[in-house]
């Protein structure tokens, strides 16, 4: 077994060597922080891969604008999909020269450049740091917002002495979500002295309009004086500090707005694609529209289910199946995006011609405090009989003689790719049969191990019908279930364990996250139904899921 093995991975080593890594390969640079002052630090990060080496670039272009100050650099690989990848890392800290917009330029190598970054460099801050050697402070971007939008807490610690044992309390808000984002470290010159600055930050969510309290967080540690002593390290004096408490004023949602699910953001993009074009199909053919929302200012989960009827029933001869589903989030520098993915197949059994709807999602413009709508305009489905000839495509610029000679190519790429895909997918199907003649190499082998923690945590906010609480404690328990849950929303853990729980779990978000976020939730039946799946102990794993029903 293990030498069928070995030559099945020599031959899938060799497969994938015959395709060109270095079309693959790409440089990119990044920075902690776009807005920086006089006086401060900023990290810049080159990453390359598949052969390129950061270290090689000249950087003497910085100079420009920024003083070097230190540069190292670093080498990580992982295996992916059997194959080592090597990831190089630059790492440059900078300081401004000059106030206004700094840049920092394009970088060149292989034949690769990454992207030219603007830094805004403002004055040096008036602060007061001539008596303590300790400063810690907590402060928010802003002091008004609308429920469920983004408000960023900054917690601050800047000392101009070492310091050990460094903690600080728990961060706890009633009524309010919170995300905690990057942790920013760098370093200030003020009062003749230089400050090490750390920067925790989270991206809060109030669930609740009226006043919101963040209580005030403490810092302790202890000072670290030069030298060692027989026992190690010599501590001096103790150092503790408390933020002074925050009130914030959550505005309610405008009773006028007119969308089913309240959606505050500095930001909202809306747009669509398809897989093939969907005017130019025949009978039998199938198509893939894929429906994306992203929103500065918003968690994924915050964003609505989208479909190409709106939420209707589509018209008579026009299918379309619910294909995948994304609910995402990053960081960006000002907080959270988050996205929301929905796929959707049109498979074509009568010819005829459709259209779909307008698509129109309201949202509320949290910078220009104003209502907004993110629109797709209507589409039209074509599906022509067998053997009638779809419309010439008219795509400006488009020249029919390199269209033959492109289709040809594709048509020999994707032969020689179907080839590929007959040897791998023998193969894989060999391996799937090997591992099951293996005791207890099958998949229902490895289940999920129970989270007592978790479960407890669910009860407790459950009996005490405490949506937010049980929303933070479901995602939780759903990470102890698998890889397959650990990115995604409430509805994706619904549809992978048990169906009986989306309705559950859409109830709960529409509590925290409709119009009407604050209304009454009991959590007994959620409860009830996250403990049958973990006594559950085997899925009848012969069920046949039809993918494209007929009726």
């Amino acid at each position: 077994m293990s030498a069928g093995k070995t030559i099945i991975a020599l031959f899938l080593g060799l497969l994938l060597a015959s395709y060109n890594s270095v079309a693959f390969a790409r440089v990119t640079a990044e920075v902690d922080r776009s807005e920086i002052a006089m006086g401060e630090t900023l990290r810049l990060t080159l990453r390359g891969d598949a052969g390129e080496r950061p270290d090689s670039i000249d950087i003497d272009a910085l100079r420009t604008d920024f003083e070097i100050l230190q540069r190292s650099s670093s080498t990580s690989a992982r295996v992916i999909g059997g194959e080592q990848n090597v990831t190089r890392t630059l790492e440059i800290e900078l300081s401004p020269l000059r106030e206004g917009i700094a840049t920092i330029p394009a970088f060149e190598t292989g034949g690769r450049r990454t992207t030219p970054i603007a830094i805004k460099v403002n004055k040096q801050p008036e602060q007061q740091l001539e008596g303590e050697l300790v400063y810690f402070d907590a402060k928010v971007d802003s002091n008004e917002v609308y429920v469920q939008a983004q408000v960023i807490l900054t917690i601050t610690l800047q000392q101009a002495i070492n310091l050990d044992n460094r903690a600080i309390s728990e961060l706890d808000i009633p009524d309010a979500y919170q995300e905690p984002l990057e942790q920013r470290n760098f370093q200030r010159r003020a009062a003749g002295r230089l400050w090490q600055v750390t920067e925790l930050r989270y991206a809060v969510f109030p669930q609740k309009s009226g006043a919101l309290q963040i209580p005030a967080i403490a810092f302790s540690g202890r000072e670290l004086l030069p030298g060692r002593s027989l026992l190690g390290a010599r501590l001096g004096r103790r150092v503790s500090i408390k933020s002074d408490p925050i009130s914030i004023t959550v505005k309610p949602a405008p009773a006028d707005f007119p969308g089913d699910i309240w959606l505050p953001a500095k930001s909202l993009d809306f747009s669509g694609t398809w897989s093939s074009p969907p005017g130019q199909l025949t009978v039998g053919d199938s198509t893939t529209r894929t429906l994306r929302i992203s929103a500065e200012g918003l968690q994924g989960s915050q964003l609505p289910p989208i479909n190409s009827f709106g939420g209707a029933s589509g018209p008579d001869g026009l299918r379309f199946y619910p294909d995948q589903e994304t609910i995402d989030q990053r960081e960006i520098s000002n907080g959270l995006q988050g996205f929301r993915n929905q796929s959707e197949a049109l498979v074509t059994s009568t010819a005829g011609s459709w259209s779909l709807p307008e698509l129109v999602i309201p949202w509320w413009n949290t910078e220009t405090d104003s209502l907004e709508y993110a629109r797709l305009p209507a589409e039209q489905v074509v599906v022509n009989a067998p053997g009638i000839a779809s419309a010439p495509d008219t795509t400006p610029g488009l020249d029919p003689a390199a269209a033959d000679v492109g289709v040809t190519d594709r048509l020999i790429f994707w032969q020689g790719l179907a080839g590929t895909g007959w040897v791998l997918l023998l193969i894989t199907g060999w391996l799937a049969w090997s591992r099951r003649t293996q005791p207890g190499a099958g998949g229902r082998d490895r289940k999920p191990q129970r989270n007592t923690r978790e479960l407890v945590s669910l009860k407790k906010a459950c009996a005490e019908n405490d949506a937010l609480a049980a929303r933070s404690a479901v995602l939780r328990w759903a990470k102890t279930q698998g890889p397959g849950d650990s990115g995604n929303g409430l509805e994706q853990i619904a549809a992978r364990h048990d169906p009986d729980l989306a309705g559950e779990l859409r109830a709960l978000d529409k509590a925290l996250f409709s119009k009407e976020a604050g209304a009454a939730w009991r959590g007994e039946r959620l409860f009830k139904l996250i403990r049958k799946i973990e006594d559950r102990t085997e899925a009848d794993s012969d069920e046949v899921l039809q993918l494209y029903p007929s009726t």
